[in-house]
């Protein structure tokens, strides 16, 4: 056993007991020799772990949580927009959530990977109400933690105009009280919606709404979500265009798969796997863009498959809302802390442990 191996076996021992604190990516970095940065276009992530958006962003004290536990930052529950009047055109996707269910797929017998299904949408709150969350919880924002907002707002049939108020309106509270990354929640649940996704429509709102949102003001950064569509991947490909013609900053790649037979979003080894497939193309054609991945991580090796696929950081949600059947290692702490922990030190599959012991002969294997 080398020295290097040494410490990351005391780190471990020590993390057991102590939180992953804001000296943790310089104690890595000088221990084990690791560069735990990570980036959100043109932000500096502590390390390029974030919870994605979803039932566990959408209270102060899951965000008081998240920020305790050691992650990076995270992305609000989406809200639906509205313009001055209070019109809203996708109310509908304010859909109250009546379930939610943790499978498990064939292949995953001890239960290590929990999918998440449910019947919601975005978050269930008029504008107002969700400004007054956002405004409570902005102040936790910081060097050290990145807080990012999704919307949702009026996304036109293929002969309608896009409704701007609705977009610049809800951009323009959130900038007022100091938000500046916005991501544009294209959900998963658009697919029921076959007149709204014609092929030119949807790549027409790619094209124009992240302008639309960046007229609002300066220090704005959009990061549109990749629909995951039965398209095929030039068509992904002819959104990532799009967004390139666009003034978006980057994007998130990508959004949960709709399956009809079971009426909800799916993720899991199947989104992991098709999303890594299309951040490499997107990255061979458009190396300088930036992409936030998400999509089926569970654990460390799968969060350096995205970085090496080119993915900046990456956003985790179903692992920590999911019942995972398996022990974690950590005792200490809520399941924030348990699954950070495992992500990074896992004697498997953890980050670190993949980074000193691991690539090589993952990469054989491979």
């Amino acid at each position: 056993m080398n020295t290097v191996e040494k410490k990351l076996q005391e780190l471990r021992k020590y993390y057991l007991e102590n939180p992953i604190d804001e000296k943790f990516p310089e104690i890595i970095k000088t221990e084990l020799g690791i560069d735990l940065k990570g980036k959100y276009g043109k932000f500096i992530l502590k390390h390029p772990v974030l919870v994605a958006p979803g039932q566990l962003t959408r209270e102060r004290n899951q965000i008081e949580r998240i920020k305790k536990a050691g992650f990076s930052g995270c992305v609000l529950k989406s809200v639906v927009g509205e313009d001055e009047n209070g019109n809203c055109s996708m109310i509908d996707y304010r859909k109250k959530m009546t379930y939610l269910k943790t499978v498990y797929e064939g292949f995953d017998k001890k239960g290590s990977f929990p999918v998440i299904v449910w019947n919601g949408r975005a978050d269930t709150r008029n504008l107002n109400d969700y400004l007054k969350f956002a405004r409570d919880i902005f102040n936790f924002s910081d060097n050290n933690f990145l807080i990012i907002t999704s919307i949702l707002c009026h996304l036109p049939f293929p002969e309608e105009e896009i409704k701007k108020e609705e977009w610049i309106y809800t951009t323009r509270r959130f900038f007022e009280i100091g938000y500046r990354i916005f991501e544009i929640d294209f959900c998963p649940g658009l697919k029921n919606e076959k007149r709204l996704m014609e092929r030119e429509n949807v790549l027409r709102w790619y094209r124009e709404i992240p302008d639309i949102i960046k007229s609002v003001g300066d220090e704005i950064y959009v990061f549109p979500k990749m629909l995951n569509l039965d398209y095929g991947i030039d068509f992904q490909m002819k959104i990532v265009e799009e967004i390139t013609k666009s003034k978006a900053d980057g994007i998130v790649i990508g959004n949960r798969i709709f399956k009809e037979e079971i009426k909800s979003a799916w993720g899991g080894k199947e989104l992991r796997e098709r999303n890594l497939e299309i951040i490499k193309e997107v990255k061979k054609t458009f190396p300088y863009i930036s992409i936030s991945g998400t999509g089926g991580i569970y654990t460390g090796r799968h969060i350096w498959e995205y970085l090496n696929a080119g993915v900046e950081n990456v956003q985790i949600l179903s692992y920590i809302l999911g019942k995972v059947k398996k022990e974690f290692i950590k005792k200490k702490g809520d399941k924030f802390e348990k699954v950070l922990y495992e992500l990074f030190f896992s004697p498997e599959d953890g980050f670190l442990t993949y980074q000193i012991y691991k690539r090589k002969s993952f990469c054989q294997s491979e």
